[in-house]
């Protein structure tokens, strides 16, 4: 098996979290609104933009931090290393119709 050392030494900071920001948002998305359940069970009323202002400002904090830690990736990345991927070539897949 032959294979091809590689190293991912720059990640685009904003495409990369412009794409994880989504992966990100599917797993807190629930956690903000079970959350938001929580604080209707107690108090018995929530304010339309309480929910709204949560859900934005949940996604605009996820695609920031995200956006850092590519710049902060790219500058470790450039000064020790970027993480070193070792990859193999794979078979052509035929697909049958």
């Amino acid at each position: 098996m032959k294979l091809t050392k590689k190293e991912l030494a720059f990640l685009d900071p904003t495409h990369t979290a412009k794409t994880l920001v989504l992966v990100y948002l599917c797993f807190s998305v629930p956690i903000v609104l079970l959350a938001l359940f929580v604080a209707f069970i107690r108090d018995g009323a929530i304010p339309g933009f309480t929910v709204l202002s949560a859900l934005i400002l949940n996604a605009l904090l996820g695609f920031g931090l995200l956006w850092v830690a590519c710049k902060v990736y790219n500058w470790v990345a450039g000064k020790f290393g970027g993480i070193e991927l070792a990859l193999r070539e794979l078979p052509e897949e035929i697909e049958a119709e």
